[in-house]
């Protein structure tokens, strides 16, 4: 216990001087650069409508203010994105988010850090600090004598904007005009054909049918974008595609969109007995895979089923969402949907990460029964039904069988496993080493106003947060898009 009072007050002790008493800072409106020297410096938020250059440990940041294409969702203030801005143009790369109350301190004693910013190995532990007061930014230099220099933001425009319009037009190519509900025969059309592709993908070993098994291998080259449970939240999933040069990595076959399941049924109080948003997003999903079939993965969740099990505060989005497909599109429909999820894959797998919808399996499997998994309808309800295990949860999954999962599949130790299914909270988004589990990971993206993601830099996985906007308007409102002869790439 005296460990740990002492192991507190070092923190706050440290917290204390990084911080300094932000209101003895000089207050600048940073005409010219400032170098600060072990010094600190308060910047109105009025002098920094576009971002600051900042210098620090022989390495130059970028502090952006967060734009946004349509309504974003939550807090108004201004947020500000520290990032690398040899990347930003250039690959998917990530960056911290700067929020009106934060307090950031930057440097490499951050584990992530070096990798989202590109901090040199010769940078000090800790570089500087930023806070966000609501009202202005206050610097603190914490690099010793080489100090921390903050400029006016001359660089190349890095307002993402015009990029994420060029990208909402690219989506509307793809679809094939505005994002609404596609008449039946079309409908039937596009999932039929997106049935023939998940019959033959190259990507998953072959099981004892002859069809394309329970797991999907990727190239350790590609970069993931994981995505958790969508509930029928179209305009994240528009804002993801629309961020972070994903679409572009896409068209270029460097990057792969991994869906862990769920995008249908939505879990926001009134909306849970309506269907259409479902009907759409899974449109959209359809399309993207027929246009990207080696880049968009979409593993099987539990709510990606009919069952009458399958609900909400008592209220049945299993029986819901099959009378809404039989109502809407007829019965074929709802059969090729059933096809559709007969032939998902349910594990996704590289060589430093490991993705499922729910849960590693508990006790002993191999890699033949997980690509033989349609053999073993308990293990398949395993991966997408179980949780951790809690006093009230005995059942659930455990650190042993996280430890037994990735020596199944030949993953290190420091292979990071990804679940959805289980948010830990009704607003937050990614937790990491849930359950005190070292990397094991929850991402869930069908929350509002924030939206987890996962992304992998220089080999480490990376969590980010985005803001949901409304894109479903603007989208919809373009009206000289050419789109393409046919849906073909």
């Amino acid at each position: 216990m005296k460990s740990k009072v002492s192991a507190d007050k070092g923190f706050f002790k440290r917290l204390k001087s990084a911080f300094g008493n932000p209101a003895k800072c000089p207050e600048t409106n940073l005409e010219k650069p400032v170098t600060l020297n072990a010094g600190c410096a308060k910047i109105p938020l009025e002098f920094c409508t576009e971002g600051i250059s900042v210098d620090s440990g022989g390495k130059r940041l970028h502090l952006i203010r967060e734009t946004f294409v349509g309504e974003p969702y939550g807090d108004p203030r201004p947020a500000f994105l520290l990032l690398d801005p040899k990347c930003i143009h250039h690959r998917i790369s990530g960056f911290l988010r700067v929020s009106a109350g934060d307090h950031l301190i930057v440097g490499r004693e951050d584990e992530h850090q070096p990798v989202i910013l590109g901090l040199p190995d010769s940078a000090p532990k800790r570089l500087f600090s930023v806070v966000h007061e609501g009202d202005a930014l206050v610097f603190q230099d914490l690099s010793g004598e080489s100090g921390t220099q903050l400029s006016p933001f001359t660089d190349v425009h890095t307002d993402t904007t015009e990029q994420r319009i060029a990208n909402l037009r690219e989506i509307y190519r793809i679809f094939g005009g505005p994002i609404q509900l596609l008449p039946p025969g079309q409908a039937l059309d596009d999932l039929h054909r997106v049935n023939d592709i998940l019959e033959k993908e190259p990507l998953r070993e072959k099981d004892w049918r002859g069809m394309p098994g329970g797991v999907v291998h990727l190239p350790k080259k590609m970069v993931p974008i994981i995505v958790g449970d969508l509930h029928a939240q179209v305009d994240n999933l528009l804002t993801l595609l629309t961020q972070n040069r994903f679409l572009e990595q896409m068209s270029e076959g460097k990057a792969t969109l991994i869906i862990l399941g769920d995008a249908v049924h939505s879990e926001m109080d009134g909306s849970m007995e309506e269907m259409e948003t479902s009907l759409l997003i899974m449109d959209l999903i359809l399309r993207l895979k027929l246009w990207y079939p080696q880049q968009v993965f979409y593993i099987r969740g539990n709510h990606d089923s009919f069952d009458e099990e399958i609900g909400k505060d008592g209220i049945p989005q299993g029986l819901l969402w099959a009378k809404a497909l039989r109502d809407t599109r007829g019965e074929a429909y709802k059969k090729a949907m059933d096809r559709f999820y007969e032939l998902l894959p349910l594990v996704v797998v590289s060589k430093t990460y490991v993705a499922c919808h729910a849960a590693p399996p508990k006790g002993k499997v191999d890699m033949d029964m997980l690509v033989n998994i349609h053999k073993y309808p308990a293990l398949i309800n395993q991966v997408i039904c179980n949780r951790l295990q809690r006093p009230n949860r005995p059942g659930g999954y455990t650190k042993g069988d996280v430890k037994r999962f990735r020596k199944t599949l030949k993953l290190g130790g420091k292979a990071e496993l990804f679940v959805g299914h289980t948010p830990l909270t009704r607003h937050e988004t990614i937790w990491s080493n849930v359950g005190g589990i070292e990397h094991h990971d929850v991402v869930f993206s069908g929350n509002i106003p924030w939206i987890g993601v996962y992304i992998s830099s220089d080999g480490e996985m990376i969590p980010l947060r985005y803001r949901a906007e409304t894109l479903l308007p603007i989208i919809n409102s373009m009206d000289d898009v050419e789109l393409y002869d046919e849906l073909e790439h």
